[in-house]
């Protein structure tokens, strides 16, 4: 789809994308900003506190970068999964580049959107 002016629409990565939690049926959505890094665990001084005892101290980092996100594992014994299309789920080792996507982290699904434009 292009503009009037015969541009591409992409998103240019200086929107705000939204990360939805989903926990022990409760949903919590947040926007995270281009460049913001949020540390996912268990610890209090977490970017998202995830009270559950499956989820590390310091699971996974996720970071809003140019037109998706960029997701760490940094508790290589305990993995954060992506779900690929068909619901399977793979483990995350090193980092992951996405642009949307849905990944598993203890009882938690947290749904990563691209910037809406």
């Amino acid at each position: 789809m292009g503009s009037e002016n015969g541009g591409d629409l992409t998103p240019t990565g200086r929107a705000p994308g939204t990360l939805v939690v989903l926990l022990a049926g409760q949903t919590t959505t947040r926007l995270v900003e281009p460049g913001e890094l949020l540390v996912v665990g268990r610890d209090p001084s977490s970017g998202i506190v995830l009270a559950d005892p499956r989820v590390s101290p310091r699971h996974a980092s996720i970071e809003r970068r140019g037109p998706g996100w960029l997701v760490r594992g940094l508790d290589v014994a305990n993995p954060t999964w992506l779900l690929d299309a068909t619901g399977r789920a793979q483990p995350i080792r090193g980092e992951l580049g996405l642009r949307s996507g849905e990944l598993l982290i203890g009882g938690a699904q947290v749904r990563l959107y691209p910037p809406s434009w």
